[in-house]
């Protein structure tokens, strides 16, 4: 990815042609963005193209059916926390799997018998507390990628 020159440019690959884009910006946008430009050491222009740039590459890879599009992590997510993520979602897999053990026995009695088990309304409700549980997971795994 680009750096920054000591000017507050981004670095351009070498020859490569460049062309000039206008942007409109409310009042609030620019503000934003001139703040994070700013951190970044980066005037808001180029911090701007960046950012689009980096975007723009997200989106692709995720649309892509490229074997490499798994692999491109969204912007501003690190190796660390993708990996942090992974073991997040195998562990619900597996909560979600042994969730699955649980009602397949219940109903394999109820299919070889005709009748429900006394625990079969505690299963049932733990089923759905663990859905809860894992849907909650999720949306908060999917905040943290935002």
């Amino acid at each position: 990815m680009a750096t920054r020159s000591a000017r507050g440019h981004r670095a351009h690959v070498s020859g490569a042609p460049r062309t000039r884009r206008e942007v409109w910006l409310s009042t609030e946008e620019r503000t934003v963005i001139t703040a994070a430009a700013a951190q970044a050491g980066l005037r808001p222009g180029a911090y701007i193209a960046r950012e689009a740039v980096r975007a723009a590459r997200a989106d692709t890879a995720a649309r892509s059916d490229s074997p490499t599009a798994e692999a491109a992590p969204a912007a501003g997510v690190t190796v660390s926390g993708a990996r942090e993520v992974l073991d997040e979602v195998r562990h619900l897999r597996r909560l979600m799997g042994n969730v699955a053990g649980n009602l397949n026995d219940v109903a394999r009695h109820a299919n070889s018998t005709g009748e429900l088990v006394e625990q079969s309304g505690a299963i049932l409700d733990f089923v759905r507390r663990t859905n809860e549980r894992v849907d909650a997971e999720l949306m908060a795994i999917l905040r943290r990628l935002r």
